[in-house]
């Protein structure tokens, strides 16, 4: 074999006849596994090489993670039904011995990470004439309008709240009219 690897299916005996063209024996490399993932367009522009992430396998289920990191990009597109994607591997950090080759994998790529900051649902930040608004309720039951300045959307369906708020406050979400 032309690498190192374990064989994973062998297909002929000693002394049998083996038909042209015909694989006979199959063998993966004994080094750590990869993912090939292809990230639409609209995506490509925040991940970047070395940029950490974290793997689920279906087999184990979301609970049980596996760190991974970018390791390339390819700079041409790959079109899949209509969609500009560009193909990207993922290198896993650490060999285990429950990944195995084939299995179907969930990635998230961290491409910034905040902590301690204060958030909000995406869906109460209101956008009016080039600014930022949300509702926070008031001590008489109505709310007033705040003026915020947002930082990163969260794949929770949060955003960071950059100025505006200090934290602690009851955020309205939505109004029922009449």
């Amino acid at each position: 074999s032309p690498i190192n690897g374990v064989v994973t299916k062998q297909d002929a005996s000693v002394g049998e006849a083996a038909p042209v063209n015909t694989p006979l024996v199959s063998v993966i490399s004994a080094s750590n596994f990869e993912i090939e993932a292809f990230i639409p367009e609209a995506d490509i522009s925040k991940v970047k090489a070395q940029d950490a992430a974290r793997v689920t396998l279906d087999a184990y289920g979301r609970d049980i993670i596996f760190k991974a990191v970018v390791s390339v990009i390819d700079l041409g597109e790959t079109v899949i039904e209509g969609v500009t994607t560009y193909k990207t591997t993922f290198q896993f950090v650490e060999d285990n011995e429950r990944i195995k080759s084939g299995m179907t994998a969930n990635i998230d790529v961290l491409t910034a990470e905040r902590v301690n900051i204060i958030a909000v649902p995406q869906r109460a930040v209101i956008s009016r004439d080039n600014q930022k608004f949300v509702r926070l309720l008031n001590n008489e039951g109505g709310f007033d309008e705040v003026i915020v300045e947002t930082g990163l959307r969260g794949s929770d369906g949060n955003i960071e709240i950059l100025d505006g708020l200090v934290g602690g406050e009851k955020v309205v979400t939505f109004i029922k009219t009449k």
